[in-house]
This record gives C-alpha cells, sequence and structure tokens, in this order.
C-alpha cells in the first residue's frame, strides 16, 4: 500500500482530482453569486429608462413601520422618520429611537431597551438568543433579538456612551435573497 502512495502515478491522479474538485466547487459558487444578482435584479433607478423616476416599484424587502412596535411603553416614544430607513441590496433596515416623554424623566438606554422588550414579550414576541445561549438570562437583553415571525427588532444603541439615546433597528424576518 506505501509503494503505490509513492509511485508518481498515484500522486499525479490525486492531484488531478484536487484540481477538478477545486474548479468545480469555484464554478458552482460563480453559478450561485450569478443567480443571486439576477434574483435581486437592478437597484432602482438602475437599468430603467429615465433613471427610473416613472412610477414606484414595490420593493418586498421595505423596512417595516415602527408603528409595528405598537404602542410605547409608558413614559417612552418612538421616533423614526422616512430617512432613518438604511437599505443594502439585500434588504432595509428602519432605525427608531427610543426616548422619554417627559424631559424631567431621565431613562436611560439599558432601562428603554429593556421596557421594549418586555411589552413586546407581553404581545407574544419571541425572543432569539445568541448562539451557545441557552436561557434569556444567560445573556443580556440588548444582546437577543426579538421577533413575532414577520419583523425582528435588535437593539442598535451604544450603551456605553454617556446620554445614549435607545436605538433598535427593525428588519423583516424573512431571510434577504442570497
Amino acid at each position: 500500500m506505501m509503494a503505490l502512495l509513492r509511485s508518481r502515478r498515484t500522486m499525479f491522479i490525486l492531484a488531478g482530482l484536487v484540481i477538478v474538485g477545486l474548479v468545480v466547487s469555484g464554478g458552482i459558487g460563480l453559478v450561485r453569486s450569478m443567480s443571486t444578482v439576477a434574483q435581486t435584479g437592478p437597484a432602482p433607478g438602475q437599468g430603467q429608462p429615465g433613471g427610473g423616476g416613472e412610477g414606484e416599484q414595490t420593493d418586498p424587502l421595505e423596512a417595516p413601520e415602527a408603528g409595528t412596535l405598537g404602542q410605547a411603553p409608558d413614559g417612552l416614544e418612538y421616533s423614526s422618520e422616512d430617512d432613518d430607513v438604511e437599505c443594502n441590496p439585500a434588504e432595509c433596515v428602519r432605525i427608531v429611537s427610543v426616548m422619554g416623554t417627559d424631559e424631567d424623566t431621565d431613562v436611560s438606554s439599558d432601562e428603554a431597551v429593556e421596557a421594549v422588550y418586555d411589552q413586546l414579550r407581553g404581545q407574544d414576541w419571541g425572543q432569539l438568543l445568541p448562539q451557545g445561549a441557552e436561557e434569556p438570562s444567560d445573556v443580556p437583553q440588548s444582546e437577543t433579538i426579538m421577533t413575532d415571525g414577520e419583523v425582528m427588532v435588535a437593539d442598535a444603541t451604544e450603551h456605553g456612551s454617556d446620554g445614549a439615546v435607545a436605538v433598535l433597528m427593525l428588519g423583516n424576518a424573512n431571510p434577504p435573497a442570497n
């Protein structure tokens, strides 16, 4: 058996098989990436006569509205404008600020996120834990994602900075086209 592995012919055959395998896997990856581009189509304004200014197309991956969170918890309010939507070729997310309704009341970003998450849990939203965590108590709430099956909510706050405003990201729970 060792003599067979030492022969040049066997080594050339093994090297050839490895090269063929690499070429085939590279070809499969190329075909998949090209099919992704074909599925997502051109970006808005590209490939359309007149720069795409004539009529708007509905994008199935539009960012969810801030209203999907429901009524804000007592003492808090949600703030999100049309320009608070950030998009990449696959999907769009909405940035929602969570602030206190009273200027005199000082609510930390941690407390605001916790209040929103508690209210969503009360509305039967599920909590997705990071990999390796088994119980919600194993990780801070800021590292979990809330979902109702259609919308996902993640904490995007910079909690370490002084006077940080609680910021939530809303996205579609459907996986992006890839």
